[in-house]
């Protein structure tokens, strides 16, 4: 699609919004804004507010970026259970492989990389090691905020960051259980039990237990999840609280995560993506992973008076992994291939204080509402045991894993031996300027500072050691302009400032600082009687020694610096409820290309798992009563178009797929049963690739689950 056309396309859609909006804005009365109040609360698929991006309660129609919320009711009717199955609901987000490797805007986020891609209650932070893909037992929405959000979180993905919004104790007494079953032996309970301790409702609780099991259509998979997380609240007055929460994961599995379906080389050099069946993987039966995950976040709140708030935030997380694994090592030949051995043992902690006050002000006729903060992050891992070996090499069609876990006497080619602590240390100030009714504008700015030594345990290490010191400003400026009540106007720039997170000579380092600026424009608009929500952006990202797979025969974990890279498109979204019908529906388009050329690739390239186009769909319909009571069906489409595999090999091009989706659900009372089937069509698609032509992230096939909740009272 001609970007000029595209740009056209959007400006229309945004004209007609607009008008729109103005005739809802002229029909509305005093009565039907009452409607709206009461409807809200019920509608919900539609959230109309969020603190994450500005820390403030603002209204999402005055926020200068666009952001999207996915709350509980449309994790429910997915039955979305984990990141990656809700992944695809967000407009312009992805997943490309199961180790927590998405696509947002373009751009690769990966836990280990981008340390605040993931953020708990606005905390940066991920709660869960990469290898597990975050759980969502305790979840009551998750929030997509698109494009650099460094002025408040440090760093993060230039393409956006992903805020989980936890559950908590509540006032009046809520219990309820749920069960569901599935495809490949899955198998899921939960509990969650939540009220007052004291009959004056000064001391909350909220308890959420969990529990599920699953095996996979590839060899010899299977994965345990356990999950607990009680929480209580102290509130001291309505002005004062104290929150606790904790969270324990534990995860065992057969391969811990999937490395992909094997992908054919032809001899002219192009690729068969159905060559070989499905269930085969390169991994052994002997490959494993215990997962340990546990956090603590103490939030202490306080209303000095109506115009000033202070939040302090403490929070300790522990992760403890051991793990092993087999990877590709070259080319598939005559259906065998080599395999490498990894043996893995790491135990990683974050100790993060935030403290932030809000003060609201106005002097003359302009308002201030103003957020003065600081973090404080020292985060690191206090072992780090790897090891490298060369495997047995494997026939595909017919695998033997006789001594494919090499003798602990054989030396390992790469080998890791170390401890490593980064201290982050940053400030930032922010002001919201309401300028009369009708113009908003942002200002933010962050300082952030980082130190980080890495220490060998032993001469097994091979760095030896590793420094780092970078220190930046992050700016922010958003203008928000609402011509009518139920329709804004915004254009923002953003910054990000994110030191690499490895600069050692083994992975082809050291590396310069990545940065990131962005330029984006949008509306949006409550229309239906403030009943659908849509957004319009268009942006353009300009990113800078970005780090990048690299690999060669020698070195497979080669990385490198690329000079640039540029990633523009837009954005439509559309959330709400209209009538008996709830629906989340939006299209992407976007272009990631090199801006230079270097040995990695030509001006124009385009960037690896981005897709130019993607369309999400899922709406879900209530029967009229009169027909069938308490009955709703659903269905969703997803559609991604194709995308380049590797950025050095441009001819590596996944095929464009279209995945449909439905439901079945019956409530009565306190009771609901639902069925939910995925991929209807059966459809093979690879989601995205790793670091080379060999292996790909492949699609689940045709699945179902069956669920059942109760509310006990």
């Amino acid at each position: 699609m001609n970007t000029k056309y595209l740009l056209l396309f959007f400006f229309l859609i945004h004209s007609g919004l607009y008008a729109f909006a103005q005739s809802e804005r002229d029909t509305l009365s005093s009565r039907e804004l009452d409607e709206v109040t009461v409807s809200t609360s019920k509608n919900r698929y539609q959230v109309l507010s969020s603190n994450a991006s500005t820390r403030t309660n603002t209204p999402l129609l005055s926020t200068p970026q666009s952001v999207q919320v996915m709350p509980s009711q449309v994790l429910r009717d997915r039955q979305a259970f984990t990141l990656n199955e809700i992944a695809g609901s967000f407009t312009g987000m992805k997943v490309n492989n199961g180790n927590g490797n998405f696509q947002i805007r373009g751009f690769s986020a990966y836990s280990p990389n981008d340390a605040s891609f993931l953020l708990y209650n606005g905390i940066r932070g991920n709660l869960f090691l990469w290898s597990q893909q975050p759980l969502l037992y305790n979840i009551e929405s998750v929030e997509l905020l698109r494009g650099p959000s460094g002025a408040l979180f440090s760093e993060g993905s230039p393409g956006g960051v992903i805020n989980f919004v936890t559950k908590k104790p509540l006032t009046e007494k809520y219990a309820s259980v749920d069960l569901s079953v599935g495809s490949w032996g899955f198998a899921r309970a939960s509990a969650d039990f939540t009220g007052p301790v004291v009959r004056q409702k000064k001391l909350l609780y909220r308890a959420i237990v969990g529990y599920d099991r699953s095996e996979s259509f590839r060899d010899q998979q299977e994965k345990k999840n356990l999950f607990i997380a009680p929480s209580l609240t102290y509130l001291f007055s309505k002005r004062t609280s104290l929150n606790l929460e904790l969270n324990y994961a534990y995860s065992k599995a057969v391969h811990q995560y999937d490395n992909g379906s094997f992908i054919y080389t032809r001899p002219d050099g192009t690729f068969d993506f159905n060559h070989y069946a499905d269930n085969l993987t390169i991994q052994s039966p002997t490959d494993y992973g215990k997962t340990h995950n546990a956090s603590a976040t103490l939030t202490f709140d306080h209303q000095f008076n109506d115009n000033l708030k202070l939040t302090v935030v403490e929070r300790a997380v522990r992760n403890k992994l051991d793990f092993t694994d087999h990877i590709p090592v070259g080319r598939i030949r005559n259906d065998s291939i080599s395999r490498g051995y990894q043996d893995w043992l790491t135990d990683r902690f974050s100790l993060q204080t935030t403290a932030f006050a809000t003060y609201t002000a106005k002097t003359g006729p302009i308002g201030h509402q103003l957020i003065f903060g600081t973090d404080y992050n020292r985060y690191g891992w206090t072992q780090n045991d790897y090891q490298y070996k060369p495997s047995t090499r494997i026939s595909i069609l017919h695998p033997d894993y006789t001594g494919s876990v090499p003798d602990a006497s054989v030396p390992a080619d790469e080998s890791d031996d170390n401890k490593r602590v980064t201290n982050l240390i940053g400030g930032y100030i922010q002001d919201q300027l309401s300028i009369g009714s009708k113009l908003k504008v942002l200002l933010s700015l962050r300082y952030d500072n980082y130190n980080a030594k890495e220490t060998p345990l032993s001469d097994r290490d091979n760095k030896q050691g590793d420094e780092l010191q970078a220190s930046g400003w992050i700016p922010r400026i958003g203008l928000v302009y609402l011509p009518a009540k139920n329709v804004s106007v915004y254009a923002t720039y953003l910054k990000s400032f994110n030191p690499q997170t490895s600069n050692n000579a083994l992975a082809g380092g050291p590396f310069p600082t990545r940065q990131a600026k962005q330029y984006e424009v949008g509306s949006k608009a409550d229309v239906f009687a403030g009943r659908l929500s849509a957004t319009l952006s268009l942006y353009q990202i300009n990113y800078k020694n970005i780090l990048t797979a690299a690999p060669t025969e020698e070195n497979s974990h080669r990385q490198a610096a690329i000079d640039g890279t540029r990633s523009r498109g837009g954005e439509f979204s559309v959330t709400g409820n209209l009538n008996a019908l709830s629906l989340v529906a939006g299209y992407a388009f976007n272009e990631h290309e090199l801006v230079s050329t270097t040995t990695y690739g030509k001006k124009g390239d385009r960037f690896a798992n981005a897709p130019k186009h993607q369309i999400n769909f899922w709406g879900k319909y209530a029967l009229p009563s009169s027909v069938l009571k308490g009955f709703s069906v659903a269905a969703g489409v997803r559609y991604v178009s194709d995308q380049v595999g590797l950025l050095s090999n441009q001819n590596f091009v996944f095929p464009s797929y279209t995945v449909l989706d439905a439901a079945l659900a019956y409530q009565r009372n306190r009771f609901q049963v639902q069925l939910n089937a995925y991929n209807l069509a059966n459809k093979h698609y690879f989601t995205g690739s790793r670091s080379g032509v060999t292996l790909a992230g492949l699609g689940d096939p045709f699945n179902v689950r069956v669920g059942v909740s109760y509310q006990l009272w």
